[in-house]
């Protein structure tokens, strides 16, 4: 017997990115403060609008690809409703971002997702 849970969507619309280097800065800083285990890969890194999911794995879609990834930051509290008002879903690694191609330009209809998202299959 097999058991199919639902993902459920975090965010959805635009991914930026950091700058090359900053996410292994954010990541070591978090790791300090203990805030993420130490052997957080800042390279599949990716910043969520609020900081509850700091640690976890996410599931990034785009129309053409997936892949998972680590909640390593979040948005300052001040930033976030012009964030909203963008359309923002999440910031990048630099090294994500340019698997995805979102490195020189925001990258449009992504989604985050908790777990493993189903894709409609024929649509």
């Amino acid at each position: 017997m097999s058991t199919l849970l639902a993902a459920t969507l975090i965010a959805s619309g635009l991914a930026t990115s950091y700058a090359p280097g900053v996410s292994q800065v954010v990541v070591a800083n978090r790791i300090a403060w203990n805030q993420l285990p130490p052997d957080t890969d800042a390279a599949q890194g990716v910043a969520l609008l609020t900081c509850d999911r700091l640690g976890e794995r996410v599931w990034i879609t785009t129309p053409t690809r997936i892949v998972s990834a680590t909640v390593t930051d979040c948005a300052q509290e001040k930033h976030r409703a012009e964030l909203v008002e963008r359309g923002w879903a999440a910031d990048l690694s630099f090294e994500l971002a340019a698997e995805l191609g979102a490195v020189r330009a925001p990258l449009a209809g992504v989604q985050v997702w908790d777990g493993v998202p189903m894709r409609m299959v024929g649509r």
